[in-house]
């Protein structure tokens, strides 16, 4: 199988988590490729839609899980902790609208709006590394990839 070499880096129950993620993101038609590095990444990747909604890899030794799931407007403190780590990782360089021409009527992209009323958008291009989940997370995690997908589907065609 294609992610052997991702699951083969990490405990038996880390990839129970991760591979009902992997069959969740086939299900929806995502297939995982290994990225053209010497680490171990895993996109994942629609031909329909022609987009990546999720990504495996191995980072200092620990499975790391990034998403795309700026289509839903909602969702709990593990993902908005992920969205503020993303946007501190490189002490607020990557923030606000790029201007590559993808966002037409509507910004697609991440929010964080922090307690002092600063407030810090991130391009919905990007995936957001998520801390590390458990497999209480999961359900929250599928409803945001179908969200993501469906959004996909009906708003980019």
């Amino acid at each position: 199988m294609e992610l052997d070499i991702f699951y083969q880096s990490i405990t038996e129950q880390e990839r129970n988590t991760f591979s009902e993620l992997a069959h969740a993101a086939m299900l929806l038609g995502y297939k995982p490729k290994k990225a053209k590095t010497q680490a171990v990444n895993y996109v994942f990747v629609n031909n329909r839609t022609k987009h990546h909604i999720m990504k495996f890899s191995i980072e200092k030794g620990k499975p790391i899980l990034k998403l795309k799931f700026y289509a839903s407007t909602e969702y709990s403190n593990l993902f908005q902790e992920g969205v503020r780590t993303t946007i501190e990782e490189y002490n607020y360089k990557y923030t606000g609208c790029y201007h590559c021409g993808k966002c037409t009527d509507e910004l697609k992209g991440y929010v964080y709006k922090y307690n002092d009323g600063r407030t810090y958008f991130r391009c919905g291009g990007e995936l957001i590394s998520l801390p590390p989940i458990s497999q209480n997370d999961i359900p929250e995690i599928i409803k945001l990839l179908e969200r993501q997908h469906e959004y996909y589907l009906y708003k980019e065609g």
